[in-house]
């Protein structure tokens, strides 16, 4: 049987296409590849798509592991220059040890310390002094400058130890 006279035309015009020939294509299918290889990200909907090498990741996945593990997968793609994991995890285990952490210093966890305005000028005062006790009485700048460090110390530990309570000291914070 003769080809038809189109398709030489048809499968040139395939070959050409951006779309089918596109690196960026070769790399999402690689990395689609891969994921569905790994039976930790198999069952689990992920999208993928690339841009400038960048591997791009969003869905919802079950666990904190198959979000590292779906990054690990991808990243061994090769030409992949970055993975960017826009991977959420769903379900009441979604919160690590980090997040735990996170959460406790914004519920208020821990006291915030800020350094009242009498503090914070006579801690200017003193650096700003500095220069000019080194020029002036001629004070040597290493004494200086250790000098300024130790005042400083003192000045801010004095004030953490005056706002901390005493029942901190004994049970940790």
């Amino acid at each position: 049987m003769q080809p038809l006279p189109d398709d030489e035309f048809l499968a040139a015009q395939r070959r050409r296409d951006p779309v089918t020939t596109s690196h960026e294509t070769k790399m999402a299918l690689a990395a689609v590849l891969g994921l569905v290889a790994d039976e930790r990200t198999r069952g689990e909907p992920i999208r993928v798509s690339v841009q400038n090498d960048v591997v791009l990741l969003a869905g919802v996945v079950h666990s904190w592991q198959t979000r590292a593990t779906a990054a690990d997968v991808v990243r061994a793609v090769p030409g992949t220059h970055d993975v960017c994991n826009g991977l959420v995890v769903s379900g009441p285990s979604s919160e690590d040890e980090f997040d735990r952490i996170v959460a406790g210093w914004q519920s208020g966890g821990r006291r915030r310390w800020r350094a009242g305005p009498l503090t914070f000028s006579l801690l200017l005062l003193l650096w700003l002094a500095l220069p000019m006790a080194t020029v002036v009485l001629r004070v040597p700048a290493v004494p200086a400058l250790i000098a300024a460090f130790v005042g400083t110390a003192a000045v801010l530990s004095a004030r953490f130890l005056k706002r901390r309570p005493a029942a901190e000291w004994r049970h940790g914070p």
